[in-house]
C-alpha cells in the first residue's frame, strides 16, 4: 500500500492487488495515509500454491479492473 499511495500522491496510476484476506488491513492501510478512497483490487486467497496457469487465469479475470485503474485519475 505504501507504495501505490505514494505513486498516486505523485500523479503516477497505481493498481494495487490484495487477497481478501487482506483487503481490510489494506484499506485501513489507505486510510492512515490519507488516501481512504484508494481502490484495492480483489483477488481470491491463497496465491502462493498456485500453478503458473491458475495465476494466469487469475491474472486475466481483474485484468479489465487493473486496467480502469491505470487508466484514472485518483486526485
Amino acid at each position: 500500500m505504501h507504495d501505490g499511495i505514494a505513486f498516486e500522491e505523485r500523479n503516477i496510476p497505481t493498481a494495487v492487488l490484495a487477497t481478501e484476506v487482506f483487503l481490510n488491513a489494506a484499506r485501513a492501510q489507505a486510510q492512515a495515509l490519507g488516501m481512504p478512497m484508494f481502490q484495492v483490487i480483489s483477488v481470491p486467497h491463497p496465491v502462493q500454491n498456485l500453478t503458473p496457469e491458475e495465476v494466469r487465469r487469475r491474472a486475466e479475470n481483474v485484468l479489465d479492473e487493473v486496467v480502469r485503474k491505470l487508466a484514472e485519475r485518483t486526485r
